[in-house]
């Protein structure tokens, strides 16, 4: 029971991951209409949800019996 909740847990927090850096980086491209700053900078948050997201690729791994450490 507790394998299948990781499982379903780490796949919405890389699903919530990869979403946001789509946005985000959809939110970048697009040209700007004014020069006032963005009220949420979209480069940390590109940067902080991609490692999220690697990591919960790596938890993945895990969870399907890849050893991805110092075992």
């Amino acid at each position: 029971m507790s394998h299948t909740l990781n499982l379903w847990i780490t796949l919405g927090v890389l699903l919530v991951c990869a979403a946001t850096v789509v946005q985000m980086v959809r939110l970048e491209r697009r040209p700007r209409e004014r020069l006032e700053p963005r009220l949420i900078p979209t480069t940390p948050v590109i940067i902080i949800c991609t490692f999220i997201g690697l990591l919960a690729l790596v938890h993945l791994a895990n969870l399907y019996g890849i050893k991805t450490g110092r075992h």
